[in-house]
């Protein structure tokens, strides 16, 4: 089996669109988003070496896109990648977080309980979702919306902002977020394609796309909560999936919700099509 093949098959009941490989495809555009995250994070590292992922960020904080570690080949026995995982991270002096894919992972799931590792919530997992099906219409949005491209420093600092914002953390020092949540040199790609919607100048909600060999990951996206319910998340959603499309023709979006953007993903035609729960494991001795 090579790398990023999947045992698993597309249930009878998803969309004809999907691709036969869909879960391989979802997986190596995330392995590519957390090797990305890693090479541009202030200190990171990374090793993808013999079918694992290990990755470090610019920060000890054990959070599941900061610091941690993903099966790639499927073929690689479990305790091969917890063992993997704790050589990495030993001399790092970090904890971590092991990601488990719903459609591949059970007996590495298996041995992080075993360890007793605390299981980040919600306990189901956060849903993986994908779309095969072309770009989406823009809603009409108020008038003095203002969606602008992140194409410089300060829009990329901005973005970073509002993220930070949008997911309950704002105050943090810029520095910090840099090395915890993602830096700006991340943004700065060419496989990138950020948005910011404004409002009299005022960054309310952002999103980007991540592309790799045709398929897309939508991340980051947030809005502030004095601009929800104002329909501007739904279209920063848009405007990254239809620059997937249009600008780097990939023809399969695909990311990874929390619990309380599923509604908007499914409103937009996106469909859960597995899930990840995270266990924290803590600095190897």
């Amino acid at each position: 089996m090579t790398e990023f093949d999947s045992p698993d098959h597309v249930p009878a009941n998803f969309p004809a669109n999907f691709p036969a490989d869909l879960h391989s495809r979802c997986d190596a555009n995330l392995v590519a988003y957390l090797r990305h995250l890693a090479t541009t994070a202030p200190g990171g590292s990374f090793d993808d070496s013999q079918g694992v992922l290990t990755f470090a960020g610019g920060h000890a904080y054990p959070g599941t896109y900061t610091n941690g570690v993903v099966r790639i080949n499927n073929d690689v026995p479990a305790e091969t990648v917890m063992r993997r995982a704790q050589d990495f991270f030993r001399p790092l002096k970090r904890g971590y977080a092991v990601w488990i894919r719903d459609h591949a992972d059970s007996d590495l799931e298996v041995l992080a309980q075993a360890a007793n590792m605390f299981q980040r919530p919600p306990l189901e997992g956060n849903p993986g979702i994908a779309y095969c099906g072309g770009p989406i219409p823009m809603p009409v949005l108020d008038a003095d919306v203002v969606i602008r491209r992140v194409d410089s420093d300060e829009l990329r600092r901005q973005y970073l902002e509002v993220i930070v914002a949008g997911y309950g953390i704002e105050g943090m020092p810029f520095e910090l977020a840099e090395r915890v949540v993602f830096s700006t040199a991340s943004v700065n790609d060419p496989r990138v394609a950020a948005f910011v919607a404004f409002v009299n100048d005022v960054a309310l909600s952002g999103c980007m796309a991540f592309s790799d060999h045709g398929t897309s990951g939508l991340q980051w996206a947030a809005t502030l909560p004095a601009a929800r319910g104002k329909g501007l998340g739904k279209a920063m959603f848009i405007e990254a999936n239809n620059a997937a499309m249009n600008e780097f023709g990939c023809d399969l979006i695909a990311g990874q919700a929390s619990q309380m953007g599923v509604p908007l993903w499914i409103s937009l035609g996106f469909e859960v099509v597995t899930r990840y729960r995270r266990y924290l494991a803590k600095p190897p001795k």
